[in-house]
């Protein structure tokens, strides 16, 4: 399997913590340096190069900055339970830099600049047949504790806002297309993130059916482009409606 489905692999493997994390913790208030936790880094052994992560001042404001070099990382955060049952994800981000050649819907330019993803716990009975033996066999070969589905929100350099299609190498993945465009100043977001689920995943939205939120991530890769980027992140909260 190539790197980009072993890397939503990663992030999902790390749901079993979900239930141990206070809070998603904020950047804004943390000291100068690695991320905060329980704020994780998860990165593939196999690639030589990993994206870097750290908090640091930008025009006077804390922030999260991750920057690429033909390298790739996840950071991830699980969420406790109760704060994984409200609907409302807000957050803000910048771009400085994309990577050269990137392009959702190929598997070799399969980077972005800024990516944050929203996992799910998804029950296997509400996964159709032939999804639950995909699953089978991932947590076979990768995690027992595998789950479903997650959407990634982007900032993308050539794709339009509001296109939404499904990671290039695996559909439980699917990327939505928030801002489109060259580097730019701070933007801010406001998801309903089950919703979203509902349009991405109808057949386990069915009846109705609200998953909790049980991890968040950020991804900024230039791996398969070999392209560099640089990108920065606030505060990421869950929120009632």
């Amino acid at each position: 399997m190539k790197r980009a489905a072993l890397t939503a692999l990663a992030l999902l493997a790390a749901l079993p913590a979900a239930a141990q994390a206070p809070q998603l913790a904020p950047f804004s208030t943390a000291e100068p340096g690695p991320p905060p936790p329980p704020w994780e880094l998860l990165t593939l052994p196999k690639l030589p190069k990993h994206t870097r992560f750290e908090i640091a001042d930008i025009d006077g404001t804390r922030a999260l900055r991750a920057e690429a070099d033909a390298s790739s990382a996840n950071l991830l955060t699980p969420v406790e339970p109760a704060l994984g049952q409200r609907p409302i994800l807000t957050w803000r981000w910048r771009v400085d830099a994309f990577p050269a050649g990137a392009d959702l819907r190929r598997k070799q330019g399969d980077d972005t600049a800024a990516r944050l993803c929203v996992l799910f716990d998804v029950p296997d009975a509400r996964l159709a047949f032939g999804v639950r033996m995909q699953l089978k066999l991932g947590r076979t070969l990768f995690d027992p504790a595998l789950p479903a589905a997650s959407i990634c929100y982007v900032w993308d350099e050539k794709l339009a806002a509001g296109t939404s299609l499904p990671n290039a190498y695996t559909d439980r993945v699917r990327m939505i297309v928030l801002r489109q465009g060259g580097p730019g100043p701070w933007a801010d977001e406001r998801r309903d993130v089950q919703a979203d689920f509902a349009r991405a995943f109808p057949s386990e939205a069915a009846g109705g059916f609200r998953p909790r939120i049980a991890a968040i991530g950020i991804a900024n890769d230039g791996d398969n482009t070999g392209g560099s980027s640089r990108a920065w992140f606030g505060d990421a909260k869950l929120l009632d409606p």
